[in-house]
């Protein structure tokens, strides 16, 4: 994925997440964010799940199995839920598979897939005896973060938690961040546990529904190949346009999605000058739809694999006044069409 797709902010960003510990990928937001996708995720928790007597309860969505255990593995945890706790692991091996175990069960909203979550926690590596690598209740104040921008033992392990409650997760090294440790405080290959307060979640908002009004922009070319976009000698629209030129098939973008896709985008101010193309670079672009621009974070979700769509985002879903590219004016509105791979 090249620069043009990135928002300004996203280094800051990706560094706050880097120093909570919590982030995918800590360096440029790549690789190992490329790798995570919903299927397997799923995959992962249900694998979980495997060789236990419980049933996986689903999320809002059905569409992740999280299994909530009856055995905290030796794992002792003191203290009320708002209040710091302290965590005493045992001297034994720690499991293989993800444990999801609720301390106390919350009676607020429930966690979906894809939501947006603040939480009090702290993080104890099983490997250097329970010393502590991440801790929000020192700082003073919860964290927020989508629960798509971080390691994948807490994408699986948190939607089913409910507002209110205090769950414990156990996270083998391949759903934490296996032999590359962040910090000297956590091993390679260390397993990781967290204690977790549900403080606010907020779901993923609905896909954008689809318009027929092209604005009076063109395309032609068909899927699979680069488009040409002509751009009208007129006012933008000020609103997000969501326009499916080829609706797709295939399986339908969730919000928390990585996403393979061809696209090329189109300066409006500049004429329909083209500032970044992946069809000339002769193969698609991953990457994750939290680390894009707002216009695509919301214009993406829903549409289908196989398909083509059209974004027209207005400057404050793009880079404002920020331009990262000579070929985006400040404040531009964006034109992209994109095909979903």
């Amino acid at each position: 994925m090249t620069t043009a797709l990135n928002r300004p902010a996203r280094l800051a960003l990706t560094l706050l997440a880097c120093l909570s510990l919590l982030a995918t990928a800590c360096a440029d937001g790549g690789d190992t964010a490329d790798e995570t996708s919903d299927a397997t995720e799923a995959t992962e928790a249900t694998e979980a799940a495997e060789g236990t007597d419980e049933e996986p309860a689903a999320d809002a969505e059905g569409d992740t199995p999280v299994l909530v255990s009856d055995d905290d593995y030796g794992v002792e945890v003191v203290g009320e839920i708002g209040e710091k706790p302290e965590i005493t692991l045992p001297d034994t091996e720690p499991p293989a598979d993800l444990i999801v175990y609720d301390l106390v069960e919350g009676d607020g909203e429930e966690v979906p897939a894809g939501a947006t979550v603040t939480t009090d926690y702290i993080g104890v590596s099983w490997t250097n005896d329970g010393a502590v690598f991440d801790n929000s209740f020192d700082r003073g104040q919860p964290a927020t973060f989508p629960l798509s921008g971080v390691i994948s033992g807490w994408t699986d392990g948190i939607p089913g938690m409910k507002v209110g409650g205090r769950r414990m997760l156990i996270i083998p090294p391949e759903l934490a961040y296996g032999p590359a440790a962040p910090s000297p405080d956590i091993a390679a290959n260390d397993t990781l546990v967290f204690v977790i307060d549900m403080v606010e979640v907020v779901p993923p908002p609905e896909p954008i529904e689809p318009t027929t009004d092209q604005q009076g922009v063109e395309v032609s070319g068909e899927f699979g190949e680069k488009p040409e976009v002509t751009i009208p000698d007129a006012e933008p629209p000020t609103e997000l346009i969501v326009i499916d030129l080829v609706e797709g098939d295939g399986e339908e973008v969730p919000f928390d999605a990585t996403v393979t896709t061809d696209y090329l985008g189109a300066s409006w101010t500049n004429d329909g000058a083209v500032f970044d193309n992946s069809f000339d670079r002769g193969e698609p672009s991953t990457f994750p739809l939290n680390g894009v621009i707002s216009g695509w974070t919301q214009g993406i979700p829903g549409m289908k694999v196989g398909g083509r769509r059209m974004l027209i985002i207005p400057p404050d879903l793009a880079y404002g006044p920020a331009s990262p590219n000579p070929d985006i004016a400040e404040n531009d509105t964006l034109v992209f069409v994109i095909d979903m791979v």
